[in-house]
């Protein structure tokens, strides 16, 4: 009886994994079938109802993306590119999307200048996602335990030759994809947000009252430092620095 009811459950997983699956696929194609038709806000519906499923993916957000640069929803389009990027990591679509949405935005956050070693590897980090680099530090793992094997029980003069070799380049690799891996990571784990509203005043303190340093418009991003009741510290790539209302912006 026992072994019948499990049986029975596991066939109901499978029935509502394949449904599941199924509905996710027509959704995928009436969005994109919506999109193709010009219908970019019905479409940017059915993308936003896969990602509240928990379904994300840096294909879906991209293409909800585009259809909030589509329909001029200029901070959205930046939001979702953002959070593609993160999944996707660097793709000559997605930047140039990213970078034609930024260009729309009024405000001009010019970078404080790095040392050129940091930009070095801060454009060889952004090559791949976290995950790339994490997939390439696992391969490199195992590459360095077999040539280890095959140094302690292989005797042959040419073998151990090539097993020297693959092992000292495995550690190498195993240092570099290791180092891009928790560079990465830090990167994504950093809490960053994106300008939703039109115009926002950054303050001097979390209250209306406090003085405005400036203003941020629809489509900026920042990072963010902490958050106070209702508010967030934000620091700019510039090096601006002040208090914005939580309601004006979302996380990346």
């Amino acid at each position: 009886m026992r072994r019948a009811a499990l049986s029975v459950l596991w066939v109901v997983g499978v029935i509502a994994l394949v449904g599941s699956v199924w509905s996710q696929d027509a959704e995928l194609t009436s969005a994109e079938q919506a999109y193709r038709n010009g219908n970019y806000a019905h479409a940017a519906e059915l993308y936003q109802t896969i990602l509240n499923r928990g379904l994300a993916s840096g294909e879906i957000y991209y293409n909800l993306g585009n259809c909030y640069y589509k329909l001029g929803r200029n901070g959205q389009a930046i939001l979702n590119y953002e959070r593609a990027q993160r999944l996707l990591g660097s793709d000559p679509a997605l930047d140039v999307n990213l970078r034609l949405a930024n260009l729309k935005v009024p405000d001009r956050i010019e970078p404080l200048p790095k040392f050129f070693l940091w930009r070095l590897l801060d454009n060889i980090g952004g090559l791949l996602t976290a995950n790339g680099w994490a997939a390439l530090l696992i391969a490199s793992e195992w590459t360095l335990l077999v040539s280890l094997a095959g140094l302690i029980y292989i005797r042959s003069p040419g073998h151990r030759r090539l097993l020297t070799g693959l092992f000292l380049i495995a550690a190498c690799a195993l240092v570099f994809t290791g180092g891009f891996h928790l560079l990465q990571k830090s990167h994504q784990n950093t809490p960053q947000g994106v300008v939703l509203t039109e115009k926002t005043e950054v303050r001097s303190a979390p209250e209306i009252g406090s003085t405005e340093l400036f203003a941020l418009h629809e489509g900026a991003k920042f990072t963010i430092l902490r958050q106070v009741s209702g508010w967030v510290e934000v620091h700019l790539a510039d090096g601006k620095q002040g208090w914005m209302p939580q309601a004006a912006f979302e996380k990346i």
